[in-house]
This record gives C-alpha cells, structure tokens and sequence, in this order.
C-alpha cells in the first residue's frame, strides 16, 4: 500500500484500481487433490494466475508436476477442489463427476502442449493445426486454414505445412504441438516438458518460440528442466515436491534466495552439489 495521504477521491481511484487488478486474475485453482488408488499425487494446491502471467513449475520427478498441467486440461479428473480458467469454472468431489458440457466449457480455455508431441500422424502439419479449429470451434474449413498459415509461420514452420509428422525433426513436431494448442484462441497455454524429449540441439528453437508467446503477454503454465529458461521467461517459479507446493515467488527470489531447506536441496542437485 502507498503510505501517504490521500483524499477521498484519490481513495476511490485506489479502490477502483484494486477492482481492476483482483479482476485480472484469471486462474485460479483452489485445495485441488488427485489421488489414484490409495497415492495421492496432489494434495491441496492453491494458486492464482494474472491475465499474460508465466508460471513455471519446477520439481523432482514423481512431484505432482505433469498432474497438475493435466488436471488443469481435465485430461486427468481432480479428485476434489476447482478451478477456473476465465469465465470456466468446475468444482470436483469425490465420486460425483461433471457434466461433459461443463467439462468441455473449462477444456476449451486451455491448451496443451505434450512431452511426445502427440500430432496426428495422418495428418499434415497444417491439417493437425486446422484439426481443433474444426472439431472444437466449428470454425469453416477456409478460416482454419487460414489462421493455421498464419500460425505455422508464428512459429518459423510456414514452409512446411504439408509435410507430415514423420518428415518433421522433434523439434519441428513440437512447434507444429505449439500452433495446434493456440489454434483454438485459449486463455491458457499448458507446457508439460516441452523439451524433455528434443535432442539438445534442437530444445533452442523451441524456447525460443515460448520465449516469444511470453513476451507477447500470453498466459502460460511450465513444467520444465530448463532452469536457465524459467529464469528468463517466468513471472513466478513454483517448486513442488510429493503433491504440494513447497515455495514460489519471483525468479531472483526463488534461485538466488530460497526461503525452504527443500528448495535450497532441489537446487543443490541440480547444480551438481
């Protein structure tokens, strides 16, 4: 708060700015579980995102990280909680699942970009890009083709729109995921490893074009290894570990000042000690 003082008018202003930043967030995920079986993957996570915020997640194997992002797509159904993502909203108990509407609603604000890809293999690069367009937005045939052009080139990829999966390298394959999940005008972009399958020569060209979707102010969530990376394009990092959220905070804060033991040990490792 500003500690100076304020007549009445300049207070209203004040308070009508604060309506506008608390109506800025535009995700929102509150005591979320996951558990398969007896495991329990996710226990309680709470946390908010701002319209054209970076999140990146960060954590050892097995922490929750990938179920989350999945969560968050519904491609994985929470055990308990909510989450909101604009205007969607879905709130999850126990033995009672969703209406498929509902489900679809909160899937339509978000897309994913996998581990492996995951395009269609029968499909060219421009088809796999027009694929959501016309399935999820009954957008007409011209018009997705159109817009999945000018998605190619956003990401360095416009010549090869009729090359198909098996004659793109990894890297060109993941940028083809990249437009597919823009395709649909989300209001979340889900990273999930985006680079943990590229051969090191190859992950360049992809952070690149996440760099780019950062600077342009879009929305986004990162799971990542690239900690040079999460330096660079996150707002926030968010270390979990065994299904909660350990710390988070602004990068320099994170890396140069962990506040948690846990979160000075995971960084240790990873710096070889």
């Amino acid at each position: 708060m500003i500690g100076i003082m304020q007549d009445e008018d300049e207070d209203e202003d004040e308070d009508e700015d604060e309506d506008e930043d608390e109506g800025d967030i535009m995700i929102e995920v509150r005591s979320l579980t996951k558990s398969f079986g007896s495991l329990e993957v996710l226990r309680g996570i709470d946390l908010s995102l701002a319209k054209g915020q970076v999140l990146v997640i960060i954590g050892p194997s097995g922490s929750g990280k990938t179920t989350l992002l999945r969560c968050m797509n519904v491609l994985e159904m929470p055990s308990s909680g909510s989450i909101t993502i604009g205007q969607a909203q879905l709130t999850f108990q126990q033995g009672l699942k969703p209406k498929q509407a509902e489900i679809l609603a909160l899937r339509k604000q978000s897309g994913m970009v996998f581990q492996s890809y995951h395009l269609f293999p029968h499909l060219t690069a421009l088809e796999n890009v027009m694929e959501g367009q016309i399935t999820v937005k009954k957008r007409p045939r011209k018009e997705a083709q159109a817009k999945a052009m000018v998605l190619l080139e956003k990401v360095g990829l416009a010549d090869k729109g009729e090359a198909y999966p098996h004659q793109l390298s990894g890297g060109q394959q993941q940028r083809v995921g990249i437009a597919r999940a823009m395709s649909i005008d989300p209001e979340l972009l889900l990273f999930d490893e985006p680079t943990s399958a590229l051969d090191p020569e190859l992950v360049r060209d992809v952070l690149k074009v996440i760099k780019r979707l950062a600077e342009e102010g879009r929305t986004m969530m990162i799971v990542t290894h690239e900690m040079k990376f999460a330096r660079e394009v996150a707002d926030r990092v968010m270390l979990m570990d065994n299904g909660v959220i350990i710390e988070e905070g602004p990068p320099a804060q994170l890396f140069n000042q962990p506040q948690q033991e846990r979160t000075r040990q995971f960084l240790s490792m990873l710096q070889g000690g």
